[in-house]
């Protein structure tokens, strides 16, 4: 049995509750009086997005390696034309991806022994002592609460007695359900067919861990039974749903990252993210210190840097797709490229 960490850093134990919380019912409809949700359009096709080109100076044998940040939320529909990057990556001797974590037990438990640690997954989510949302969080942050659970999440009452941390990520999905947007894949789908079909290596860096099944399911009770602190995670996320309502602002991040328009993108104010401060909630608990390096963060982006590096002393050409925040941040992988000497030059 394998159980996989996600490249946000969330340690086992939270992967494995979120996907026991999202198997649940369906949000409920929204209250009758409530306005239709507004999703995020945009209309026609666009001509892609830019990459950067990284070099070494003075290589003459001119390797480079091509980069394209995985973009922020994008209408479900929206379209845009894959002809650069298909040529791109069409032509590369790899395909390298943005680095991640896994974790598996040390032997195979099988379905059936799995299905037993049901209970006590679920059992995770809820706050210890039967403890309410309302009980937990600031006045007004639970009003703010109240009004984006009502938007996406509708009648629904057991979500008041999770974790702050599980109730927003139930949330954010239901927020990215109801306004049709995605939060990756895009780029990788057509990127992913392409290296099927040319049968171009992909480089997937990643962490790896061995977790002991017979500490697993006292490790659940104990995560169960501590308190974590997750309010910061769940107020970024109603930082997020908040911002995501703001269709113009979202349209034109859409319509920037699919035209290249890196001025626009950075005009923009930047798009709340809950991964750091939801990440640091599960790190602070002893189940996750005693699992997961509290440096896991620098360890990946090492890790995925020294790919890159690797690939481009190795190889004529090379494709990478990793996220645009991780791309472009102060301390991402270009300013982190740039540091080394590397000469980057920026989508025209």
């Amino acid at each position: 049995m394998k159980l996989w960490m996600c490249p946000s850093l969330f340690a086992l134990l939270v992967t494995a509750a979120v996907a026991a919380a999202s198997d649940g019912p369906a949000p409920a409809p929204p209250l009758a009086d409530d306005a239709p949700l507004e999703e995020v359009v945009v209309n026609g096709e666009f001509p892609g997005p830019g990459m950067w080109k990284v070099t070494r100076p003075d290589d003459a044998s001119a390797h480079a390696l091509w980069i394209i940040g995985d973009p922020p939320p994008l209408p479900k529909k929206m379209k845009w034309k894959s002809t650069a990057v298909e040529a791109v990556a069409g032509s590369a001797a790899e395909i390298l991806r943005d680095a991640s974590v896994s974790m598996r037990l040390d032997e195979d438990i099988g379905l059936f022994r799995g299905l037993t640690l049901l209970p006590a997954l679920l059992k995770a989510r809820k706050n210890p002592d039967e403890g309410r949302l309302e009980q937990l969080l600031p006045p007004d942050l639970y009003a703010r609460w109240r009004v984006q659970k009502k938007l996406y999440l509708g009648r629904e009452s057991g979500v008041e007695e999770w974790r702050p941390i599980f109730a927003a990520d139930k949330l954010r999905k239901a927020a990215f359900e109801d306004l049709k947007l995605r939060e990756s894949g895009m780029v990788w789908e057509v990127v992913e067919r392409l290296a099927k079909q040319k049968k171009i290596p992909v480089n997937s860096p990643t962490l790896k861990f061995t977790a002991r099944r017979a500490d697993l399911r006292a490790k659940l009770k104990e995560f169960s039974r501590e308190s974590l602190a997750d309010v910061e995670c769940f107020a970024t996320t109603l930082d997020l749903t908040e911002a995501l309502s703001d269709h113009e602002t979202e349209s034109s991040r859409a319509r920037a990252w699919a035209t290249g328009d890196l001025e626009t993108l950075a005009a923009l104010p930047p798009l709340p993210s809950p991964s750091l401060p939801c990440v640091m909630a599960v790190m602070s608990s002893q189940v996750a210190r005693e699992m997961i390096p509290a440096d896991i963060r620098e360890q990946l982006q090492q890790l995925w840097t020294a790919s890159a590096e690797q690939s481009l002393a190795a190889k004529q050409t090379t494709f990478a797709i990793v996220p645009l925040a991780k791309l472009t941040r102060d301390d991402g992988y270009l300013a982190r490229l740039r540091a080394r000497g590397y000469l980057i030059e920026a989508p025209r």
